[in-house]
């Protein structure tokens, strides 16, 4: 048989993973045509562009080219203020729809999670679409509807409600194509660089988020006339006027991001094939993508790590507001949203500092082994947190400020979670968007369970008496979800064997490649 036209027959070792190649020529005349030119009128309903991104003169720097990344952290940033805005006052929201007490964690946690299991669920539609129609335009649309479910959170009269318009906003494409983009404009030397500050947007956004969440509450007789104090609307609606602001924010980030943000990948470069074929190239691109090498453990930590966290954030929410003498600290809906900034604040000075430091000292592994070390030593503080609201409450304060700490170590796991995955498609970046849309769907099923678990854990925990097992359950549940994490971390090779991973062999003179079910000899 001929040789494959589109093997440079000048390299003599071609990286892959043991065993056998995941992704080969073959594969890529399995899912996309020769490439030629689109006619954007009647096969990309979004024309753009060609992509300016490989002509850059920074696309092989260890700079960080902010043009092209500011855009997409103005995003990171809106999304953060929608995703965030709800929970310095969702207990108290809820407690205000005349829910049964011991139902309160639960119902919060499932305003919580109910936007991850919608962004899980559509998460890889939306890869699918930006491989086939471009990044920008995707991003672009997806987040435009999304946000307006930010704005009607503050309007809900039910939990039903609440639960419906968080899903709405779960549409949102931010979590998946974000990090996808930005994967696409970094490269092996200033990856770290960009996801250390990439992360801290988010967290940027979640300071604002949950401020404006917690100071804009209940704005009438307690706020000047101009932010409402004095507007019979607003008492009304005690919960919309943070809502209202976080969306006017979001439109902002997407109007700015419209005009500055690049294109990265062009429908030109797209998937053009028939819907049949779409869909078995699309599972055959999930099976490939989880059988790049340390890909599929990474995912499994990474879903452990958002399990962990978000189920301490969730129980976070209820048990600060949550009255001393049922087992919480019994703090009001402006200073738990001052306490989630203060927190969020402290990861955005630390982590651009400290990420690099960490993980060259470390290397990303340890690093993240480190971070769940951090959670587990938030739930051990939980109890100490109880005991000193009810017998010394300056202590208590103490108690926060360390917790404050060890949540700002923990937070350190995500960009590390995400460092590792992007890595590991270097030699594959046809199957980035795929890799990447798994990732997120692994990390929103353990965002979406983590606090509706924990909150109603906790809730329950309220209806036994003080030092019994049962108050202890909701911080010895906590530790018993805290510790896998570390233990399955330690099954990650080292940052030396994780690039011996991809194995240098010399390319057979001859292999069979199973495409589609069909035996194809390549030399």
């Amino acid at each position: 048989m001929q040789p494959h036209p589109n093997i440079h027959q000048q390299d003599t070792h071609h990286r892959h993973p043991s065993p056998s190649p995941i992704i080969t020529e073959a594969f890529h005349d399995a899912i996309r045509l020769p490439d030629t030119p689109i006619t954007p009128s009647t096969s990309n309903p979004f024309p753009e562009p060609q992509s300016q991104l490989h002509s850059h003169p920074h696309s092989h720097s260890s700079d960080i080219p902010w043009k092209l990344i500011l855009p997409i952290l103005f995003l990171r940033f809106g999304d953060a203020m929608s995703y965030e805005v709800i929970f310095p006052i969702v207990t108290d929201m809820i407690t205000s729809f005349q829910v049964a007490p011991d139902k309160i964690g639960l119902w919060a946690g499932m305003a919580e999670g109910a936007l991850m299991i919608t962004e899980a669920l559509c998460a890889t539609t939306w890869a699918r679409l930006a491989d086939k129609y471009g990044r920008k335009p995707c991003l672009m649309a997806g987040f435009m509807f999304a946000i307006s479910g930010t704005g009607l959170v503050g309007f809900s009269t039910s939990v039903g409600k609440l639960i419906l318009w968080r899903a709405i906003l779960g549409m949102n494409p931010c979590g998946v194509l974000n990090k996808i983009i930005a994967s696409e404009i970094s490269n092996p030397v200033n990856r770290d660089k960009i996801f250390a500050i990439f992360s801290p947007a988010f967290a940027t956004g979640t300071m604002i988020g949950t401020l404006i969440g917690g100071e804009l509450a209940h704005p009438y007789g307690r706020l000047p006339h101009l932010l409402g104090g004095s507007s019979e609307f607003w008492k009304e609606w005690p919960y919309a006027l943070p809502c209202v602001v976080t969306t006017g924010v979001a439109i902002i980030a997407l109007v700015v991001s419209y005009v500055y943000l690049i294109e990265t990948r062009p429908p030109s470069h797209s998937l053009q094939i028939h819907t049949t074929a779409e869909k078995n190239d699309h599972h055959r691109a999930i099976s490939a993508a989880l059988k790049v090498p340390h890909f599929a453990l990474i995912t499994i930590v990474f879903l452990s790590y958002q399990l962990t966290s978000f189920s301490i954030e969730g129980i976070f929410a209820v048990y600060t507001y949550t009255d001393v003498d049922l087992g919480g600290l019994g703090l009001s809906v402006d200073i738990i949203g001052f306490l989630y900034a203060a927190a969020a604040f402290s990861y955005i000075i630390t982590a651009p500092l400290l990420l690099p430091i960490m993980k060259k000292r470390f290397g990303a592994v340890k690093s993240l082994q480190i971070a769940f070390l951090a959670w587990v030593g938030v739930t051990m503080t939980l109890p100490l947190s109880q005991w000193t609201a009810i017998h010394w409450r300056g202590g208590m304060w103490l108690v926060l400020i360390c917790q404050t700490g060890l949540r700002c170590v923990g937070g350190f796991g995500w960009p590390m979670c995400d460092i590792l995955t992007m890595s590991a498609f270097d030699d594959y970046p046809e199957l980035l968007a795929t890799g990447s849309a798994i990732s997120l769907i692994a990390g929103a099923f353990g965002r979406a369970f983590g606090p509706a678990i924990s909150g109603w854990i906790y809730s329950l925990s309220t209806q036994h008496p003080v030092g019994s097992l049962g108050r202890q359950s909701s911080w010895l549940a906590m530790l018993a979800i805290s510790l896998p994490p570390f233990f399955l971390s330690r099954l990650l090779p080292s940052e030396k064997k994780y690039k011996e991973g991809y194995e240098t062999v010399p390319l057979d003179e001859e292999s069979d490649v199973d495409v589609g079910g069909e035996s194809e000899e390549v030399v």
